[in-house]
């Protein structure tokens, strides 16, 4: 599950993290220290998630009631609350206090945010990984590798669902009896829909959308639609948004496991591996970097794609653990 982790929110509800921040559970440290120390790619995001688990720990200094009732004051005008008729004072044996008046109003409102039970629901794959699944509505999800597609919780017949994505997914969309609206938010643009099948990806910047079945509507905030017909591609990148007709049918082969590299740049394919197996990939020659590859290759192990790509009398290709480096074979 903690593969699936994307931001310092996510880590900090997860209860052996948070004893691992604490030292509270031995087994959770061991754990835990390990999980980082194999994740370095990771270590922003467990170092913002401590940053704000020591932001909402309070600290045992004790303050005086002025600061607290002054605190207190400034609590309620900041969430508008009106003053209760009456106030009851409860003696603890040991209390939690902040450092400052100032300090309690952040915290308040810091576990407020980041402990609110989440409405959302995820579906998600890892490095290297390619599953189906489904939505609440039933609709088919394909998730390409290292790829999330988040939801609302609680769909209702009679309803718009609506998805976020990051990466690239493949859906089928199951209609509904009342002919519900199925939208795709998207970076750059958002795709409605009620029955259909498409491609979209959306990652570094840019989105793109294939319809294989059906149709759909493409919106973008101050333009007018697009309305797409089985075998259109709209594209937005570099801040601009483009239509048209794809011939073939290469954007499918990731469901298969497969890459179908057309006069592919070396480029392209670096960047591929990188997304797809998160490991870090180098090209060894100036002239190598526009060469193009042509060919079918399998997808679903890395050292096999890699020995694919070795086989051709183009490349050669080395790896030494998570680093690879791919040169000219006549070097």
């Amino acid at each position: 599950m903690r593969e699936n982790y994307r931001n310092p929110e996510e880590l900090i509800s997860d209860e052996s993290f948070v004893s691992w921040f604490n030292r509270t559970d031995a087994t959770c440290v061991e754990d835990w220290e390990q999980w980082i120390a194999a994740h370095p790619d990771r270590q922003e995001m467990v170092n913002q998630a401590v940053a704000i688990l020591n932001l909402i720990r309070f600290q045992d200094t004790p303050v005086s009631s002025e600061q607290i009732k002054e605190a207190e004051v400034k609590l309620r005008k900041t969430i508008n609350d009106p003053p209760p008729a009456k106030v009851i004072s409860i003696k603890r044996k040991k209390i939690w206090y902040a450092a400052a008046a100032v300090a309690v109003l952040l915290i308040v409102i810091g576990v407020t945010v980041f402990f609110k039970p989440s409405s959302k629901s995820q579906l998600a794959t890892q490095y290297g990984q390619i599953k189906k699944d489904k939505l609440p509505d039933g609709t088919e999800v394909f998730l390409n590798a290292n790829s999330t597609v988040t939801y609302e919780k609680g769909w209702h017949e009679g309803k718009t669902r609506e998805v976020w994505i990051q990466g690239e997914a493949f859906f089928h969309v199951k209609k509904t009896p009342s002919h519900d609206k199925f939208i795709v938010h998207t970076d750059a643009f958002d795709i409605e829909v009620t029955g259909t099948s498409f491609n979209v990806t959306n990652k570094n910047g840019q989105s793109s959308i294939i319809l294989k079945e059906g149709s759909v509507k493409i919106r973008r905030p101050g333009e007018a639609e697009i309305l797409m017909q089985p075998g259109d591609m709209v594209a937005f990148s570099n801040e601009k948004i483009e239509k048209k007709i794809v011939t073939k049918q290469d954007y499918m082969a990731w469901m298969d496991n497969k890459l179908d590299f057309d006069n592919t740049p070396v480029t392209e394919i670096v960047r591929i591996i990188k997304e797809h197996y998160g490991v870090d990939v180098k090209i060894n020659g100036n002239n190598l970097a526009n060469q193009t590859i042509t060919g079918i290759m399998p997808n679903d192990n890395l050292d096999v794609l890699l020995q694919a790509l070795d086989a051709t009398q183009e490349l050669k290709v080395i790896r030494n653990g998570d680093s690879i480096t791919i040169s000219s074979d006549n070097q």
